[in-house]
């Protein structure tokens, strides 16, 4: 079985509720979702958000959609990716992370990452998040067996490993890991964590419609350069960063 965990809060530091902000006709969450399920190879989808208050909408939001929702841990997103997996008495092989922050992001994305892990047999396989050689901002999809989210979720002892779910996994030496970019033509910045982060996505759903291909996306954005300017002041992976810089054991 291969579960997909879509994590999301409404407690940004810089763009704050950002994953209900509108994109045209729909808000950032609904984009990702409805786009994230031209996938055929996820079974179940889980949107994992906290016990905040902020976050009663984005259950709410589940509920009128008819998404499996699952409330955790606000900082440690490692346990909340593992809770959610018992919330929901689930015996996933394979789970698939997925930021909400990409509403651009693509099912056949997921299908390329998760054919990869399969056919690499490794405990983790991804097409970015692993700058700066493969950094595919806004289309990364993270593969990890959930023998290894366990003994993640048992062992990590930093802030940053709790916090990003996947960094133990990546480092501790104990987990094959491969990396493989969807397309090396995609070079962009697209996940919104700005203002500016957002204006550009609102540009691309406005010329594109809310259907669009990740192959149309490439050709669209290497013909409209120009736009690229609009955010090209937006850091990747600058949450990560800051928590690295701040790091601290916790556990």
């Amino acid at each position: 079985m291969i579960v997909g965990i879509i994590q999301a809060r409404m407690g940004s530091t810089r763009l704050a509720g950002k994953v209900l902000l509108p994109i045209g006709e729909l808000t950032l969450l609904e984009h990702c979702y409805n786009r994230l399920q031209h996938s055929t190879k996820v079974d179940r989808w889980i949107l994992a958000t906290t016990t905040e208050p902020a976050d009663d909408v984005i259950e709410a939001f589940c509920k009128e959609y008819n998404i499996s929702c699952y409330r955790g841990s606000e900082w440690d997103v490692l346990d909340r990716f593992y809770q959610a997996i018992q919330h929901f008495n689930l015996t996933p092989t394979t789970i698939v992370r997925i930021c909400c922050d990409n509403p651009t992001h693509h099912g056949e994305v997921v299908d390329f990452a998760i054919r990869e892990f399969q056919r690499y047999q490794v405990d983790y396989f991804s097409n970015g998040n692993q700058p700066p050689t493969y950094s595919q901002d806004g289309i990364t999809s993270e593969v990890f067996s959930y023998n290894a989210l366990e003994k993640a979720w048992k062992e990590s002892t930093m802030l940053s490993e709790r916090e990003h779910v996947t960094p133990y996994i990546k480092t501790s030496g104990l987990f094959k890991c491969a990396w493989r970019k969807y397309s090396d033509n995609y070079q962009f910045k697209l996940s919104v964590d700005t203002p500016a982060d957002l204006e550009l996505s609102k540009r691309v759903f406005q010329e594109l419609g809310n259907d669009f291909t990740i192959e149309e996306l490439i050709v669209f954005l290497t013909k409209n350069k120009n736009l690229l300017s609009i955010n090209e002041e937006s850091i990747i992976n600058e949450g990560y960063q800051k928590s690295l810089k701040e790091d601290r054991k916790v556990k």
